[in-house]
C-alpha cells in the first residue's frame, strides 16, 4: 500500500496592491459662448443696397473730379495757345466778348 499524499491546495492569497493616486478633477477654464445676432433678410438687403449706392456715388464723384481736372487742363491749354497766338503777356485780359485788354 502506498500512501497517497494528499496535496493541499493553497487558497489564493489576496495581496493589497497600492492604488494609483486618484487624479484630481481639473476644472477647464470657462468657455465664452457668444450668441450671434443676425439681421433679417429684408434689413440685410436694405443695408447692402445703401452700401452699393454709397459706393456708386463715390465712384461718380471720383469720375466728376477727374473730368473737372481734364476740363481745367484743356482750358489752360487753350489760354496758352491764345497767349502765344496773340502775344499776350501777364496781366492782359481776354473779355467774355472776345476783346483783349492789354496791360498798360
Amino acid at each position: 500500500m502506498t500512501k497517497d499524499k494528499k496535496v493541499k491546495q493553497d487558497k489564493p492569497v489576496l495581496e493589497a496592491v497600492p492604488m494609483p493616486p486618484i487624479p484630481q478633477q481639473v476644472v477647464p477654464p470657462a468657455v465664452k459662448v457668444e450668441l450671434v445676432e443676425r439681421l433679417v433678410d429684408a434689413d440685410k438687403s436694405v443695408l447692402d443696397l445703401a452700401k452699393a449706392r454709397r459706393e456708386t456715388a463715390l465712384e461718380k464723384a471720383k469720375t466728376a473730379l477727374a473730368q473737372s481736372e481734364v476740363s481745367e487742363l484743356a482750358y489752360n491749354n487753350v489760354i496758352l495757345q491764345l497767349a502765344i497766338r496773340y502775344h499776350l503777356v501777364d496781366g492782359d485780359i481776354i473779355n467774355d466778348d472776345g476783346s483783349i485788354k492789354r496791360k498798360q
